[in-house]
């Protein structure tokens, strides 16, 4: 000691600089060293958040949005020219099978009908007039062979013959004729007659369906093809569209959880899944499927909004873990990490390697022999470099 104070004697100013040096070293444990400690202690202390292990059911789905339609809908349509004379029914209004939707104006068929009606007419009274006609002739046939039958004396013997054979030919002509004139009576044509009258009849437009009128394109004095639109409010869907590399996992029956816009929930199920795909504006090939709503309710409206996670694929049994709790080791292997508390309070974390499969959103199937049932897992599978490459770690 006292060789260490004559050296310092000696040397005043190294002495100095030792003591600064002193002092900045214990200012940096009060600073720096001490809450690092601190904070390491705090860490070391901070409960590891972690689930219990246990066989359960694991459902894989897919969410999709689109808009709520009816399973029943029909165009109300007309192929006559004529313009519409009158509306029966607004936009809103609720219709059964039937009920009549428009009347067309028949001012010009009714003319045609007429003139129609005339035409037949005349034609029917020609016709009645040749079978009188050829009735009064053969007649006159039939009487005049009775005649000549009844007074041969009148004839000389030699034309007889000759007159009643003339006599049984007028006869078949005159049948011949009447015959004919019936037949044309019988043929003539009223079948223009007919069309224009069941024209006349289509003019009044009715409902080929119950539901409520969704849309009316007609106009009063305006013809029109499409008059109005017709959809059953109790027979409701939801269409979407899924992605092509979507669609091989959809099939029809497969169970939905369908949520309205207005936060609504209903059950629903796959019923139609397009057999073509239909490009979207941006060029998206995506393939048009709907859902029916199976518990559909008045706070359920067409043309709204909805979301839809359809059930892909459903598994019971299984060990199931948060997709967060599945690290990878440092051979990239999916591992697990089971928590173990000793009785000194000292825990100890032990990587498991397992086998992973079916998965939703947020976790997943895990399977390992090492794997029990009410097992302690973390959560959240730690940086496998913290780990140590995959050894248990103590705390």
């Amino acid at each position: 000691m006292s060789k260490i104070k004559s050296f310092l004697g000696r040397h005043k100013k190294l002495a100095i600089v030792l003591a600064v040096l002193a002092a900045l070293g214990a200012l940096y444990n009060i600073v720096f060293a001490g809450p690092a400690r601190a904070a390491a202690a705090a860490a070391q202390s901070t409960e590891l958040p972690t689930f219990t292990l246990a066989r359960r059911e694991l459902r894989s789905g897919l969410k999709v949005s689109g808009s709520i339609t009816s399973g029943e809908s029909a165009s109300v349509t007309t192929s006559l020219p004529y313009p519409v004379a009158e509306l029966r029914v607004s936009e809103g209004d609720t219709v059964a099978a039937g009920d009549v939707i428009a009347v067309l104006d028949t001012t010009e068929l009714d003319s045609q009908i007429r003139a129609a009606q005339q035409a037949v007419s005349n034609a029917q009274a020609q016709a009645q007039l040749s079978v009188d006609q050829a009735a009064r002739r053969l007649e006159d046939a039939r009487n005049q062979k009775k005649i000549d039958d009844e007074n041969p004396q009148d004839l000389p013997n030699a034309n007889w013959e000759s007159v009643m054979r003339q006599d049984s030919l007028a006869i078949e002509d005159a049948q011949d004729a009447l015959n004919n004139a019936v037949l044309a009576q019988q043929n003539v044509s009223t079948a223009e007659l007919a069309s224009l009258r069941r024209q006349r009849e289509q003019c009044t437009i009715t409902a080929p369906q119950g539901g409520v009128v969704t849309g009316l394109a007609a106009k009063v004095g305006a013809a029109a093809t499409e008059l109005a639109t017709i959809e059953n409010a109790g027979d409701l869907e939801l269409s979407v569209n899924i992605k092509e590399y979507d669609i091989n996992r959809v099939r029809l029956g497969q169970q939905a959880v369908i949520t309205s816009g207005a936060g609504d929930t209903f059950t629903g199920e796959v019923s139609w899944v397009a057999p073509r795909a239909a490009s979207g504006s941006n060029g998206e090939v995506t393939y048009p499927v709907r859902l029916r709503i199976l518990d559909a309710a008045d706070t359920l409206r067409l043309g709204m909004t909805a979301r839809a996670d359809i059930a892909l694929e459903t598994r019971q049994g299984i060990f199931v873990a948060p997709l967060d709790a599945v690290g990878t080791d440092a051979e990239g292997n999916a591992v697990v990490y089971a928590r173990e508390t000793a009785e000194d309070g000292s825990t100890t974390l032990t990587p498991i390697v397992v086998t992973t499969g079916l998965e939703s959103d947020v976790e997943i199937e895990i399977e390992a022999p090492e794997l029990t049932e009410g097992m302690e897992l973390l959560s959240m599978a730690p940086d496998p470099m913290a780990m140590g490459a995959g050894a248990g770690m103590e705390g």
